[in-house]
């Protein structure tokens, strides 16, 4: 009776030796896919970096030039937010780094202006004007980098000539 219960066992085990053998026989077919879909993934993330790229490179910068009188209310700057948080939907279906909205503050012929950089194919929703008394103006793009600031001789804050903080 042992052997009756033990005779299923052993064919078994001479089925799982058989698909290992099969397997062995065709490893190199089961490895073909593997390979194509890891090689497909690799294209497809330098086609999306260089896409990034590409679209980085052509950005449409718009200055924000209040008036002397700029007083915005609470539902104006509600819906300034909402229009630049539209931006990266109107700008299509672009790599999320490239979609973005840039602020800056920076002053434009003596004026405190925000200097707004997205991606251009949302430029028309940047261009809009949210608030009655800002003038929208198309910014130099020689002028939007930021440049640093350089004092020479000069500790920085909290640093002391003798090195030591105070």
């Amino acid at each position: 009776m042992g052997e009756v219960l033990l005779a299923p066992v052993r064919s078994l085990s001479a089925v799982a030796a058989s698909v290992m053998e099969d397997v062995q026989a065709h490893l190199w077919w089961l490895g073909l896919p593997v390979l194509a879909g890891a090689v497909l993934w690799g294209v497809c993330g330098v086609w999306w970096r260089r896409r990034a790229h590409a679209a980085l490179r052509h950005r449409t910068v718009v200055d924000l030039v209040p008036s002397r009188g700029f007083d915005p209310s609470v539902e104006e700057i509600g819906r300034h937010a909402a229009r630049l948080a539209r931006v990266p939907a109107a700008a299509g279906w672009l790599p999320r780094r490239a979609s973005g909205v840039r602020m800056r503050h920076v002053s434009v012929e003596g004026k405190l202006a925000t200097r707004l950089e997205g991606p251009a194919r949302a430029a028309g929703l940047l261009r809009l004007s949210s608030f009655p008394d800002v003038d929208v103006l198309e910014a130099d793009r020689g002028r939007s980098e930021v440049r640093p600031i350089r004092f020479t001789n000069i500790a920085p804050l909290g640093v002391t000539d003798n090195g030591q903080e105070g």
